[in-house]
């Protein structure tokens, strides 16, 4: 056996019997985005309040999303956690375009959903490893947590819905930011300075 099969040996599935899930990873993944998309929020609050009440909808929808999966047990928890975040994300979006103005200058704004649209595929990537290590595939039993299944062999499908669900995130923020953008100009083309 090389060293990287030594080191990759978890992700590698059910004849691996040293498949350990590590759900107190999942937390951790699960706090940093929280502080991630609060301290984002928090940035554009002024500027973009519509990305602000869409990132801070998330973080509720996440919650939500947790106390359903945990409701049952722990199990299917990071599923109902991701769709619950993209829930709140994408209510809370199209609410905020509804009832608030975004704030000059427009080329900060444009610049912030290109740097999303670029972080994206990287973050999602970063994203997919911590999640396979924190929850190995085809783990289960007592010392599972939020990473049973219910006994189901799910070969992974709960791992890409998450990734999924995040890459559909961020280009809904990047969407978001650039529609902030278009209605700074829609409202500095009335005589106002960008």
């Amino acid at each position: 056996m090389t060293l990287a099969s030594k080191r990759f040996r978890p992700l590698l599935g059910p004849g691996h019997a040293a498949s350990v899930a590590h759900p107190s990873l999942l937390v951790l993944i699960f706090s940093i985005w929280a502080v991630a998309s609060g301290a984002v929020g928090a940035v554009f609050l002024r500027r973009a309040p519509a990305v602000s009440l869409a990132l801070f909808g998330s973080l509720l929808g996440a919650l939500a999303g947790f106390l359903v999966g945990n409701a049952d047990g722990p199990a299917e928890v990071p599923a109902y956690t991701a769709v619950g975040a993209s829930v709140g994300l994408f209510s809370n979006g199209v609410m905020g375009m509804l009832i608030t103005s975004a704030r000059p200058p427009s080329r900060s704004l444009r610049r912030a959903a290109l740097l999303a649209l670029i972080a994206v595929p990287f973050t999602a990537a970063a994203l997919t490893l911590l999640v396979l290590l924190a929850c190995p595939l085809y783990v289960s039993g007592k010392g599972s947590g939020f990473c049973n299944y219910q006994g189901i062999d799910l070969m992974g499908g709960w791992v890409s819905g998450v990734i999924v669900a995040f890459g559909f995130d961020g280009v809904l923020v990047a969407s978001l930011l650039l529609l902030s953008a278009r209605q700074v100009r829609r409202h500095t083309g009335s005589g106002h300075p960008e």
